[in-house]
C-alpha cells in the first residue's frame, strides 16, 4: 500500500515532536532540578 511513502515521514515527523517536547521541556526540568536541590540543601 503506501507504507514505503509514509514510514520516512512518520519518523522525521515524530522525531521532530520529541525535539521540541524536548525543547519545551528542558526549562520546566532544570527548574525542577534546581528547586528540588534547594529544598534538599535547606
Amino acid at each position: 500500500m503506501d507504507k514505503d511513502f509514509k514510514e520516512p515521514f512518520n519518523i522525521y515527523y515524530a522525531l521532530g515532536v520529541l525535539g521540541a517536547l524536548v525543547i519545551a521541556t528542558l526549562p520546566a526540568t532544570l527548574t525542577w532540578l534546581r528547586v528540588l536541590n534547594g529544598y534538599m540543601t535547606f
